[in-house]
């Protein structure tokens, strides 16, 4: 508990700047009596200026306050006040604040010179004095003396003028008794709690809106893969359609040069019936030339030789029937031969087509896997494409597809990790900080009735005061001393509650998880350009997949 031990005034209203008049006070109670304008007053504004700083009213800026320079007969009067207290720990200091008042032709001029601290230290014995500014001091005697200015200045050196503060206005007794219990740092603190909590609130809707857009992310890598998946799968239909495509091309070589063979054979027969046509000709001419000699020569034969030359002629006739049929069935396979020689033809000028089909289309595709190359930066390419590389080239261009969805899906793996990290780290975080909240509040109400219980304590001292005359002095002595030192302990308990350092750690912990994010959006980044380039891929293998159409049409 923090007393007054003694104060020494100097120069001070009444008192004579020449001579150090000093006041001891007793414990536990020190009466002050004496005539009107003895200095009663002054002494108790000498205490509350030395503690708080706060010049009395009715000062007129200090110039009333200070010993009158016409009065001593000079032109300037120094005034001191020397106040030795001990503190809230037992630490015995001396507060020093010294005056000027100065007569400059018909005005005063006021000036606080100096304040100054002497303490003892405790290790050499020796005195320390340290020069404050009048601001510094104004805070720092209070917070030595464990308690705080507003209750130095409206309840324990309280000016007589404003001793009635309790009968003011209800705003201006609300502002007074905020300052006392000091409920506005508290307000303070709850607006400054709801701020984070909206805050944190808002940060969350945030995340939320991030999940959500990386879970569209995630549905778009899914759909990509199913779609290479889908895409690789047609490459293969492609490829098997390219081996029977070249299966059937083997086929339709060896059938056109089957059909060149026949034709060739055909050919050779046409050549045959033309000289059988000769020989035929020339035959049945010779035929005809005997018969007409014969019927020349002979037309004095018997009839018996007629029998047999008709005999004769109707085997003849027979023969040159059946060469008739022969040669009508050599007519026949010659038309036939010469209809299967125009299918022929004409499938041979289809397939010819149909090889520079394939000839442009082998074009296409050495084109694009060119272009797939030089935009990919996927090696180096032969001089001559031909089928073998093309599919190892194809080859290639699917291991590239599948280590790009490799690399792709190791990230999401990477990213849904740390998201769901810092989802749980924020949750842990906002866990904590309700605990925390929650710990406060409970301290807060611990607070208010510790305070409730030091003002129906003090209602208590107060009504004790009244009647101390019937009552044992020591006993009560030692009553306050007992109260005072639980009010000091509860105070040093609610001091020792630091709530500002848990706050500063989830905010700091709040800033390590916004780093968090902030990686999280790289990583995205670089999924996005990843996506990019898996999209022009997509675009190639559609022409491929084009090209490749065109070759299953062969």
């Amino acid at each position: 508990m923090s007393t007054v031990d003694k104060m020494l005034i100097k120069g001070i209203r009444s008192f004579d700047p020449e001579n150090k008049n000093v006041i001891t006070f007793f414990r536990p109670l020190t009466l002050i009596v004496g005539p009107n304008g003895a200095g009663k007053t002054t002494i108790i504004e000498c205490l509350k200026l030395s503690c708080t700083g706060d010049l009395p009213p009715n000062a007129r800026s200090g110039q009333s306050f200070i010993h009158d320079p016409k009065v001593a007969g000079e032109t300037e009067t120094k005034g001191q006040i020397k106040l030795r207290f001990k503190t809230a720990a037992g630490k015995d200091v001396v507060c020093v604040r010294s005056f000027q008042l100065t007569q400059k032709g018909s005005k005063m001029e006021y000036k606080a010179i100096e304040s100054v601290l002497q303490t003892i230290n405790p290790h050499s014995g020796e005195k320390v004095c340290l020069s404050y500014r009048c601001a510094d001091m104004d805070r720092e005697i209070p917070a030595l003396m464990g308690v705080s200015k507003a209750i130095l200045e409206n309840v324990v050196f309280v000016h007589q003028d404003e001793a009635n503060w309790p009968l003011q206005d209800p705003a201006t007794l609300k502002r007074k008794f905020d300052d006392i219990f000091s409920a506005t740092r508290y307000t303070k603190a709850l607006e400054v709690i709801k701020k984070l909590h909206k805050d944190q609130a808002l940060e969350i809707k945030s995340y939320k809106l991030k999940l959500e857009n990386l879970q569209n992310l995630k549905n778009n890598a899914f759909k990509l893969r199913e779609s290479i998946a889908q895409d690789q799968e047609q490459t293969e239909l492609s490829q098997n359609q390219m081996q029977d495509l070249e299966k059937a091309i083997q086929n339709v070589d060896v059938k056109i040069r089957h059909t060149e063979a026949t034709l060739k054979e055909l050919r050779d027969k046409v050549q045959q019936k033309t000289v059988k046509n000769a020989e035929r000709s020339t035959l049945i001419n010779g035929q005809r030339r005997q018969y007409n000699d014969l019927d020349e020569e002979n037309e004095g034969l018997n009839d018996g030789m007629e029998n047999k030359f008709d005999e004769r002629i109707l085997r003849l006739e027979g023969k040159i029937e059946r060469s008739k049929r022969e040669i009508k069935e050599f007519d026949d396979m010659i038309s036939a031969a010469e209809k299967k020689l125009t299918n022929y033809v004409t499938e041979i000028s289809k397939l010819q087509r149909d090889a520079e089909i394939h000839i442009l289309s082998k074009d296409e595709r050495d084109s694009a896997i060119q272009k797939l190359f030089a935009t990919h930066n996927l090696g180096s390419l032969p001089s001559n494409i031909t089928d073998a590389v093309a599919l190892d080239l194809t080859d290639r261009i699917e291991s590239r597809l599948t280590d790009l969805d490799n690399v792709l899906q190791s990230k999401k793996n990477s990213n849904d990790k740390e998201l769901k990290m810092a989802w749980d780290l924020y949750l842990d975080a906002n866990e904590r900080w309700k605990n925390a909240e929650a710990q406060k509040q409970a301290k807060l109400e611990i607070k208010n009735a510790i305070l409730k219980r030091i003002e129906g304590k003090k209602i208590e001292r107060d009504s004790l005061e009244l009647q101390i005359s019937d009552v044992d002095l020591s006993r009560i002595d030692e009553r306050e001393k007992n109260m005072q030192i639980e009010v000091e302990r509860r105070k040093n308990q609610l001091d020792q509650r630091n709530f500002g350092a848990n706050i500063q750690q989830k905010w700091q912990e709040l800033q390590s998880i916004d780093q968090k994010i902030n990686d999280l959006n790289r990583e995205k980044s670089f999924i996005a350009v990843d996506a990019e380039e898996r999209v022009r891929l997509s675009l190639k293998k559609n022409d491929l997949e084009n090209h490749k159409k065109k070759h299953q049409k062969l």
